[in-house]
């Protein structure tokens, strides 16, 4: 083989080492006379430098960390004792940077171009350090977290403790040490122990490894103690167990069961309070009194419960009711009555006045409490008094205005029918005068009426012949309108205590009235019955266009009326005299369906009086 292949392949061959040397992990340093002669690359990143002439060349002592310096010839010596680079040592080294870590070093002796040379194996082991001491502090926390977190913590194995912190043997009255030498069994009955059994395995079939605990236990003098808390399955020693952290939460209990009486009693005295009481949390009603079910028109609490309070409240109101949901929930103050229009279960409108206020820890929660009041029969009283109030006034302007018109009118007449004489060739006109003037005498009568006292002279009537005497009156013109007048009287044949001219007056305009509702026919129907509670009640009933809802309301007032031509003082009059003889006058109506008339009159009462 000639010398030139020679060279080539042991040219090769060092080329092939010294790759191998750049591409082991550890940093491999060469020194020789106290100067560093060789580095590969792995060192350069170890030494903290990007190019061999960084590092070839120096003393070896510029790396190395003061502290060891004096002590690093000798330790050399003690590593290159040996030809197999078996021992190391843990040293300290410094970066280009000064900068100082921990390395494990290795050393054998070698010839490098000649001379007695050391190479050095370096590797790094700050981090692994670092990971040990890291380690090390993280046991040390985990164990002091243990040892002083505020809860019970233990690991439970085969129905026994085989760790538990400080915590929970304080807990339970016993020394850590003697917790560990007792049984489950010692801490809460077989039962609590049996269940707790059945669901780990129930949530190891489920695959769950965490569920919550909850039990009765029962501390070392016997004290029973109520523990809550949490718990995951988990592998320690090759065998399944459970880690758990729990916390007394018998106060808690205790705190429960006072707040669960306290809202037995509030609800056992709000049941009995005489006004309709709502409870509502978060406009959710969580509790309704009986009178308040009765106020909707529900007969079961569970019919109501959980439903939004404003689905009873009109939906133009919504607004201003959460505004005063808001101010409640702030303060402590009641607020003043309001007025609202509530949606009863059948959809009926009522007004009522509520009143509410915030309720502390009820349920554990703040609730707001509502008061709520019925005002129909208030309203219905104002609306009686102001009408009453009505009828005075125009009783009195009454009086005036027909005494001051009547002479007037008289004169009027007169000249008309002399006039008319004189001028016969026009009659027309004086036929339209004379219409006139009658309407105007007829509305003037009308008011006289209306200013002659209320009282006059009651006595004990039948009623029925003076119904029977106002349809005689009225029987030609249902014949002439084509109206059918039907009249049913029950067996009672009530007797009343009454001014009989009054009612047929009433009678008259009424049935009147509903005559002439039926322009094209019809049929009238006259109720007369005795109810239950000692009282006659009368109803007129026609098939007519009926009346407008917003109309219904007015009626009674005066020159409130459907008639082109009415004066609307004939239901007034009507109403006066009805609530003379202490009865009631109502009215009721469909459009195209046709308007009722009940009149309710005393008849006990009035037996007594003459009595």
């Amino acid at each position: 083989m000639e010398s030139n292949e020679i060279n080539e392949r042991l040219r090769e061959s060092e080329e092939r080492y010294q790759h191998l040397v750049h591409m082991l992990p550890d940093g491999l340093i060469i020194f020789c006379e106290g100067y560093i002669v060789f580095a590969n690359r792995t060192l350069l990143s170890i030494f903290g430098v990007s190019r061999l002439d960084e590092i070839i060349g120096h003393p070896m002592n510029e790396f190395v960390h003061p502290e060891f310096l004096e002590l690093f010839p000798v330790n050399i010596n003690y590593l290159i004792r040996d030809a197999n680079p078996s021992k190391f040592i843990n040293y300290k080294l410094l970066r280009l940077n000064q900068e100082p870590f921990e390395v494990e070093l290795r050393a054998v002796e070698v010839m490098f171009e000649g001379k007695q040379a050391v190479q050095l194996i370096i590797r790094d082991i700050s981090n692994r350090i670092r990971m040990e001491a890291s380690l090390h502090e993280k046991d040390f926390l985990y164990k002091s977290l243990m040892e002083n977190v505020v809860a019970g913590v233990f690991v439970g194995q085969k129905n026994n403790i085989v760790y538990a912190n400080p915590y929970l043997a304080d807990m339970f009255g016993y020394s850590e040490k003697e917790l560990l030498m007792i049984s489950l069994i010692d801490l809460m009955s077989e039962d609590e122990v049996n269940r707790i059994q059945n669901e780990v395995m129930q949530s190891m079939a489920n695959g769950n490894i965490q569920f919550p605990l909850k039990f009765k236990g029962k501390k070392k003098d016997g004290t029973p103690i109520y523990v809550e808390g949490n718990s995951s399955l988990i592998m320690l020693d090759g065998l399944p167990s459970l880690l758990g952290t729990v916390q007394d939460v018998t106060f808690k209990r205790e705190k429960e069961k006072l707040l669960r009486d306290s809202a037995k009693l509030y609800q056992k005295m709000i049941k009995f309070v005489p006004e309709p009481i709502v409870i509502s949390d978060e406009g959710i009603i969580v509790y309704a009194n009986k009178l308040a079910l009765q106020l909707i028109g529900l007969d079961e609490e569970s019919q109501v419960i959980n439903r939004s309070l404003f689905e009873f409240i009109h939906p133009s109101q919504h607004s201003a009711t959460l505004e005063t949901v808001h101010n409640i929930m702030s303060s402590d103050d009641a607020t003043p009555f309001q007025e609202r229009i509530i949606v009863r279960s059948e959809g009926q409108f009522m007004d009522v006045e509520i009143s509410s206020i915030r309720i502390n820890n009820y349920m554990g929660k703040d609730v707001m409490l509502s008061v709520i009041r019925d005002l129909t029969d208030r309203k219905r009283s104002e609306e009686v008094l102001i009408r009453s109030e009505k009828l005075s006034a125009i009783g009195q302007l009454a009086a005036g205005v027909a005494h001051e018109i009547r002479n007037p009118l008289t004169a009027l007449k007169g000249f008309t029918q002399l006039l008319s004489a004189r001028y016969p060739e026009q009659p027309q006109y004086f036929d339209i005068m004379a219409n006139e003037i009658d309407r105007i005498t007829l509305i003037v009568n009308e008011f006289m009426t209306l200013a002659k006292p209320h009282f006059t002279q009651f006595n004990y009537e039948p009623l029925e012949p003076i119904l029977q005497s106002v349809l005689s009156i009225l029987e030609t013109q249902a014949i002439l309108l084509n109206v059918e007048l039907k009249v049913c009287f029950d067996h009672t044949r009530p007797m009343i205590f009454c001014n009989a001219d009054q009612l047929r007056q009433v009678f008259l305009n009424l049935i009147k009235n509903a005559l002439e509702a039926m322009p094209q026919g019809g049929e009238v129907v006259l109720t007369v019955a005795t109810t239950d509670d000692g009282k006659v009640q009368i109803r007129i009933k026609d098939g007519g266009i009926g009346i407008p809802e917003e109309l219904i309301k007015k009626i009674g007032e005066p020159f409130v009326t459907t008639k082109e031509k009415g004066t609307g003082l004939g239901i007034m009059i009507s109403t006066r005299i009805i609530e003379a003889h202490k009865g009631t006058l109502r009215i009721s109506s469909v459009i195209n369906e046709g308007t009722v008339v009940e009149i309710i009159l005393p008849v006990q009462e009035q037996e007594e009086s003459k009595s």
